[in-house]
Parts: structure tokens; C-alpha cells; sequence
């Protein structure tokens, strides 16, 4: 292999680590987020402050708010509609 290949394959292997840290670090922030919004949710369903019902009318009225500034809203939301039945056991 040449000098030059090598280069080629060391900055390729080097991008690719740079790469890797960041998504884990972007999924260990989106997993803190998650704990977080399942500390309020919970903190307030054990209280008796609101039910279940109303909790979830809550988070998809926050939900569309949040996707209506989001590009290629159409694809998320059939990947969102896709996670909620699953996680809701619909289907």
C-alpha cells in the first residue's frame, strides 16, 4: 500500500471515530432529555395532578408545535407514527 493510500485510510479511520463520539454523545444528551420528560411525567401522574389522558394530549399538542419548524416534517411523522403505535401497543 502506498504512502499516500495509507494517509487516505488513517484520516478515513480518524473522521469515522470523530464521527462515532459525536453520535454517542448526541445519544447520551437525547437519552438525558428522555429521563428528564419521564421525571416530570411521572412526578405528576404519582401525584394525582393530572391523568394519563390528558398528559398525552399535552405532549402531542407539543409534539406538532415542535414538528411544525421542522424540515421533511412528513417523514418524521411516519416514523413518529410508526414509534407511538408501537410503544402504545396499537396495531
Amino acid at each position: 500500500m502506498s504512502k499516500d493510500t495509507k494517509n487516505k485510510v488513517i484520516r478515513l479511520a480518524d473522521h469515522a471515530h470523530r464521527r462515532k463520539s459525536h453520535v454517542d454523545r448526541e445519544a447520551q444528551l437525547l437519552m438525558e432529555i428522555s429521563n428528564e420528560i419521564d421525571a416530570i411525567i411521572l412526578s405528576h401522574l404519582q401525584a394525582g395532578d393530572v391523568e394519563a389522558r390528558d398528559l398525552a394530549g399535552l405532549l402531542s399538542h407539543r409534539l406538532g408545535t415542535l414538528m411544525r419548524h421542522i424540515e421533511g416534517k412528513e417523514k418524521l411523522w411516519d416514523v413518529c407514527e410508526k414509534v407511538l403505535k408501537k410503544q402504545a401497543a396499537i396495531d
